[in-house]
Formats: structure tokens, sequence, C-alpha cells
């Protein structure tokens, strides 16, 4: 059910995914999957003058630094995160809608969460944002987006909706490295770990994504084709 590789590999794979369906909007993906020990940062960031070297830095301390195609801020991933792709195709000449597609996205973990989700900002997180997924007021997922027009039909634009999940509360060292990082590349804020939160007690994580894959298999997304999970 999760797909576990290292963080590099599954960027790289993501971009894939978005083409592969670019190129057969017939199909639509669900991918989670869990990466390596790492910092993930975009590309605003990686052209910082000092970023090589605050890459190498963090190299240095086991923490690998990559750069993603979507928008947001650097992240964190490894242990206690589970991250959830959607590649998919909206119909010929829909419109579309930034904020309607993050409801896509965010709708399904709300629901496998239960009523005490909500969405939006949560000052002192990592990759702060308004469609972050909230559980009991705390940040549990941060959210990003890739689209372009599809190669296959150029009335159609094909989607990539990321989420990183919280599965655990984030450990120090890791919230410490995106605060070393930031501060290489002269970001005046400073992440808290007290503004995020995992999982609640008792929710079987396995459980979860179960939950998780029927609520995006049941989105009202107009002329969609079945959810599949991609093969590797």
């Amino acid at each position: 059910m999760i797909e576990t590789l290292d963080t590099g590999r599954a960027l790289t794979r993501e971009l894939e995914l978005l083409d592969r369906v670019s190129r057969d909007p017939s199909q639509r993906l669900l991918w989670l999957w869990q990466g390596s020990q790492s910092l993930v940062v975009p590309r605003k960031l990686a052209v910082h003058p000092r970023f090589t070297e605050a890459q190498a830095e963090l190299s240095s301390s086991g923490w690998t630094v990559e750069t993603r195609a979507t928008g947001g801020d650097a992240t964190p991933q490894g242990k206690g995160i589970v991250n959830v792709t959607h590649v998919y195709a909206l119909p010929p000449s829909a419109h579309f809608d930034m904020d309607a597609e993050y409801d896509r996205l965010c709708s399904p973990i709300e629901t496998a969460l239960g009523p005490r989700a909500s969405r939006g900002w949560q000052p002192g997180a990592f990759c702060d944002g308004a469609h972050n997924v909230q559980l009991n007021g705390l940040k549990f997922a941060g959210t990003a987006m890739r689209f372009r027009p599809s190669r296959a039909d150029r009335s159609r634009v094909t989607v990539m909706a990321h989420a990183l999940m919280l599965f655990d509360r984030p450990e120090e060292h890791a919230i410490a490295a995106i605060n070393r990082l930031l501060s290489a590349l002269d970001q005046d804020r400073v992440i808290q770990i007290g503004a995020h939160t995992g999982l609640p007690p008792g929710k079987d994580p396995e459980t979860f994504c179960e939950h998780l894959i029927s609520a995006f298999a049941q989105l009202p997304l107009p002329e969609s084709p079945t959810l599949v999970e991609p093969a590797a």
C-alpha cells in the first residue's frame, strides 16, 4: 500500500506519473509513498547563492537536500511521514480552478481523519499555507500542486496534487534541520515543532490509508476514469 524509496527517486517518479497521465488522460493514478530521511525545497530556494554550501553541510549531518518541481517551502521526508500523490486529467475545456483542485486533494484526507479535521494556515508550521490540513488545530498535512496542458489533448489540464502527511509528530532533529537550512538561505522564519501533529492515538495507519484510498476513489471528478495505483 505504501511504497518506500529514496526521496530523489520519488520526486522524479511523480513527474513521470504526471507525464504518463498527460499522454494518456484515460488514466487516474493514486500513489502512497514514504521517502528517505531528507529535506525537500522548491526551486525558488535552490537558486540561492549559498544553496550548494548549505546542501553539503546538511548532507554531512545525514540530511540530503532535494529539489522539487512544485512550489511551497522546505519540508522534511523520512520516518513518520507518508505522501499521497494524485494524478488526473480534467475534462476537455474544463475551467481550471486552483481552489477546487486543492479541495479535491484535501477533502479525502479530512474524511479519513474524521470530524476534528479542518483546513487553513498554521503559524510556526513548515511550508505553511491556506491548504494545510489540520487536526485539532495543528498541522497534519501540507499540500502542493503542479499542472499543465495534456500532451494528448491540449484542451485538457493534467494535475499532479501532492500531500505530505504527518503520521507521527515531527521529531526535533527534523525541525532543527529545516531551521538550519532556512537560516543558511536567509529565510526570516523559525519552524516550531508544536505547530504540528500526527495521527490521533488509536488511529491505525493501515486503516487510515484504506479510508484515504476509498475517499479518493469516491471523489466527484467529472468524466473520471477508475482510480488505480501506479505500477512501479
